[in-house]
């Protein structure tokens, strides 16, 4: 116990004569020897305006006005710059020849990292390593005021600049490890460009956990709060703001923010942030998401450890509005087009973002309990298995089933895409769905009648934009609709002016009816590089008429041109006999015109003209001969006439 009094004694005594030794020191004397040894160990000059030396258990050097020099082929001549340093030393471990500094404080400090275009960083100096091992140092934090960081890359063409209110850093064990306890940072900004993309970050504080050297990315813990970016790119700009983003070491995630305006939470577990960021192998993703207007729920199994990241697993939305998802459309111009002017064009020309397609793997069913579409057509119960694998999307077997208010419609579709050709293929059927039931989606309830109504596509096509998909499609679209009742003035609710213009001009006086009795109707168009042909494949029956139509739609150069022949059946009268006439249908898709169909109107009231002539007699010979060569059905006609022709 003695012996440990005398050893204590021993020490302070020691301390004192050390303290006593630095108070009679004039430490401002070494400036120059600092200065000399520096630019040996480095070949760069510095600088020093003052130093000092603040006394007690912990003495503190005090240096201030601080610059060291850049490389010579630097775009500025300093590489930092800082209007005081100060280092705070422990004594006791200067005695047994290790050097503790408690904490680095940094006020008003400049820092500039480059690279120049053959590669080389200004942290690099020209001058050869110490082979000396020198005393261990370590550091235990690091207090910044006002720092500003900036990043020049000549090879790459990136430049980043970093500017800080505070940061506060601790640090364990010796400094050469880098071991980074904690870091909190407030009034964060951050701005950095390259050549295809710039980004603007603020954040008003920045807090994370670390455990084992910061190079290992062993954060432990994520807390951002008050964070703004704003990113430009290739693709659509970023706009987002968070007021809270934390990731613990459990995984468990927390964000409350905006991106373009629309609110973004999300609540759940991934991997631990430690494994999110050094992306070195799969972690779950199962979250609650609450954004854009979508909520959805995943359960997720992500790999980013390889080239191309993965996706295994579900997504499910359990409802789906897209009328209010999708932001509202610029209003069309209010200027008059000039005349002569090109019609507009209806398929966009943008280029179609295929290598998307081979960016990322994915084997995910995604379901939506339901889908409101922008005109408040409402599907429910989708189901979308999608694979994406080596640059194809397959979605075969994706299933929907229309809302109870549809009379249980069902749709089956096969999906395919392809980068390696640019391609599309869509196979398609509809069944179950009426017409009726249709029209009172659309809130319009006394439209029609019934109606039932089936659709089938098999579509496939190449090309750069949905122009040149349409301009190279082929294959088929065969529609029809059953036997309803349709209200004539009904049909200007739905705004349908054109097919107004062509009842108008086959039948002007038909609108003194009030309703028509359709008995079928039917669209047939075979596709062939870009061109919609059909041969008396559009066909509808009333109860007065018959109209079939023949001609094409050419979707590369956007524009119509279909003959209208209409033929009446039954209640011929001297007004419907002379106003009867075929039309043609042609023009832009954007603007299509009618017009009375000349050599058509001849042929049609040449017909007509003989019925009247014989008090109909003709019409019943005309109709007995169409059905003894099969032809007294045009509905039918027109779901085969392809076939036929084989």
């Amino acid at each position: 116990m003695k012996a440990l009094k005398i050893v204590v004694a021993a020490i302070v005594v020691l301390v004192v004569v050390v303290v006593g030794v630095l108070l009679t020191v004039d430490v401002s004397q070494y400036k120059g020897v600092i200065q000399d040894q520096a630019k040996a160990a480095t070949g760069r000059d510095v600088k020093i305006g003052d130093i000092k030396l603040s006394i007690s258990l912990t003495p503190a050097i005090v240096v201030s006005d601080v610059s060291f020099a850049n490389a010579p082929w630097g775009s500025k001549p300093t590489m930092l710059t800082a209007k005081r340093i100060e280092a705070g030393t422990q004594l006791i471990p200067l005695l047994t020849g290790s050097i503790k500094i408690s904490d680095v404080k940094v006020v008003d400090a400049e820092v500039l990292l480059e690279v120049n275009r053959d590669g080389k960083p200004n942290w690099v100096f020209d001058t050869p390593p110490s082979s000396g091992a020198g005393p261990a140092l370590s550091v235990s934090g690091v207090n910044a005021e006002n720092l500003k960081l900036g990043y020049r890359d000549a090879k790459l063409g990136q430049t980043a600049d970093i500017a800080l209110g505070s940061a506060i850093i601790k640090i364990a064990g010796d400094v050469a490890n880098l071991e980074i306890t904690d870091v909190d940072l407030t009034s964060a900004k951050i701005n950095f460009k390259d050549k295809a993309q710039s980004a603007d970050i603020q954040l008003g504080k920045l807090s994370l956990d670390s455990k084992g050297p910061i190079t290992a990315l062993g954060i432990t813990a994520l807390d951002v709060g008050d964070a703004k970016l704003a990113y430009k790119g290739d693709g659509a700009p970023i706009d987002a703001a968070f007021s809270t983003l934390k990731i613990g070491g459990d995984g468990a995630v927390s964000i409350d923010g905006t991106l373009s305006g629309q609110a973004v939470k999300a609540n759940g577990t991934l991997a631990p942030i430690g494994d999110l960021i050094s992306l070195k192998k799969s972690f779950p993703a199962k979250l609650s998401i609450d954004a854009m207007g979508i909520k959805a729920t995943t359960d997720l199994l992500v790999d980013v450890s390889k080239k191309i990241p993965s996706l295994n697993g579900s997504l499910s939305v359990p409802e789906l509005n897209l009328a209010s998802a999708t932001p509202a459309a610029a209003p069309p111009p209010s200027a008059k087009p000039a005349k002569g002017a090109p019609a507009a064009k209806i398929f966009p020309d943008d280029p179609l973002p295929w290598n998307m397609l081979s960016s990322a793997e994915a084997d995910v069913k995604l379901t939506v309990g339901k889908l409101t579409l922008p005109n408040g057509l409402s599907v429910s119960d989708i189901t979308v298995p999608v694979s994406l694998k080596g640059g194809k999307l397959i979605a075969n077997g994706l299933a929907a089933s229309l809302a109870a208010s549809l009379a249980g419609g069902k749709v089956a579709a096969d999906l395919g895409l392809s980068q390696a050709d640019k391609s599309l293929s869509l196979k398609a059927t509809a069944q179950g769905f009426t017409a009726e039931n249709f029209a009172k989606e659309f809130k319009v309830t006394d439209m029609i009648t019934q109606g039932a109504v089936d659709l089938t596509v098999d579509v496939r096509g190449n090309g750069n934009s949905v122009r040149a998909l349409m301009a190279g499609l082929n294959g088929s679209v065969i529609g029809g609709m059953g036997e309803s009742r349709i209200r004539n003035d009904a049909l200007n609710i739905i705004g349908a002016d054109v097919i107004m213009q062509v009842i108008s001009a086959i039948n002007p006086v038909g609108n003194k009816d009030p309703y028509t009795v359709a008995k079928c109707a039917v669209v047939n168009f075979q596709i062939t590089n870009g061109i919609a042909n059909t041969d008396k494949g559009i066909a509808m029956v009333s109860d007065k008429m018959e109209v079939v139509s023949t001609g094409k739609i050419d979707l590369a150069q956007e524009q119509l041109d279909l003959a209208i022949r209409p033929k009446a059946t039954s209640g011929i009268s001297i007004g419907m006999g002379n106003l009867t006439q075929a039309v043609k249908l042609a023009g832009p898709l954007s603007k299509p015109g009618v017009t009375v169909d000349a050599k058509g109107a001849v042929k049609a009231l040449g017909t007509l003209g003989a019925a009247f002539a014989t008090g109909g007699a003709s019409l019943l010979v005309q109709s007995a001969a169409e059905k003894l060569d099969g032809t007294s059905d045009p509905c039918a006609a027109a779901r085969v006439w392809h076939t036929a022709k084989k």
